[in-house]
């Protein structure tokens, strides 16, 4: 008799899973942002995903918020809801993080180990890397001081009193080549077109910070795609959904990659296309 009623509690949990489950509500998420492409497109990836997501008109109406960028994630700060960044500079969310703001960030860029094992698959030979920095950088002393690889790293601290001109001609001869993290203050068209001359008339290879700095003459970056920055921020929707708390803030953990082939060639470079290192990374435990 008592293995009978084991048996039909047992059937009778099972039978009830589903509407447990069932009873966490889709989260209703307004996302914050300049009108455009980006923000239409970033919310049609989200309402294609079969997660339960109820994406909403008005802040009013919303369980949280999604900014898009720093001047959005300060915005949808203001209304004392829930926040998660999407494409936020790492000096930002942090500063916020600290006076225990309810929300966390997928940072603009990516993590310096990813950049750096892209950067040592293309240039095997290479030792001295000179890292370009500024306030709003994605990566910081600290973290290239945490680094433990066998790349020697140079921080090229670019300040108001030590301006990006200055930096590179004292730093770039001794290196072998250069690297730069997602700064949108710092590394604008004219600091891009100072940057690849500087670089290039002293035969330096200059890697990341993105695709568009690849476009014009980088020789490859790992970048936080679109796609990339969708399916990383369902990953955080769901956890707060199920557990109304975030995940800790950080970069995309599966960036998408671009190599400019012409500029590849011309330093002679270990991969000279982006499927070929694409495959290379995957690769790498």
């Amino acid at each position: 008799m008592r293995q009978g009623r084991n048996w039909l509690i047992a059937l009778l949990l099972v039978l009830a899973a589903p509407s447990l489950f069932a009873q966490i509500p889709p989260l209703a998420v307004y996302v914050e942002g300049s009108e455009g492409n980006f923000r239409r497109g970033f919310i049609q990836a989200l309402s294609a995903d079969a997660q339960p997501l109820d994406l909403v008109a008005s802040v009013d109406d919303s369980d949280m918020l999604i900014g898009l960028g720093d001047e959005a994630f300060s915005r949808a700060l203001t209304h004392g809801k829930p926040v998660l960044g999407v494409f936020v500079s790492r000096a930002l969310a942090e500063k916020v993080e600290r006076k225990g703001c309810h929300c966390a960030a997928i940072w603009a860029g990516v993590a310096l180990d990813d950049q750096l094992a892209m950067l040592e698959n293309m240039m095997p030979l290479a030792r001295k890397v000179g890292v370009i920095l500024g306030e709003n950088s994605a990566w910081s002393e600290g973290a290239l001081q945490d680094y433990s690889g066998r790349l020697s790293l140079f921080p090229m601290v670019v300040s108001p009193r030590n301006g990006l001109g200055d930096v590179l001609r004292k730093a770039l001869p001794d290196l072998d080549v250069l690297l730069l993290p997602v700064d949108e203050s710092l590394f604008g068209p004219t600091a891009a077109k100072l940057i690849l001359l500087t670089s290039y008339r002293l035969r330096r290879p200059v890697f990341g910070p993105e695709q568009s700095y690849v476009q014009a003459g980088s020789v490859a970056s790992l970048y936080a795609s679109g796609g990339d920055l969708v399916s990383e921020t369902l990953v955080h929707l769901e956890s707060f959904r199920k557990r109304k708390r975030f995940r800790r803030s950080g970069f995309v953990h599966t960036p998408s990659v671009i190599v400019n082939g012409h500029v590849a060639g011309s330093f002679d470079m270990r991969y000279s296309n982006t499927d070929a290192l694409r495959d290379a990374l995957e690769m790498l435990p």
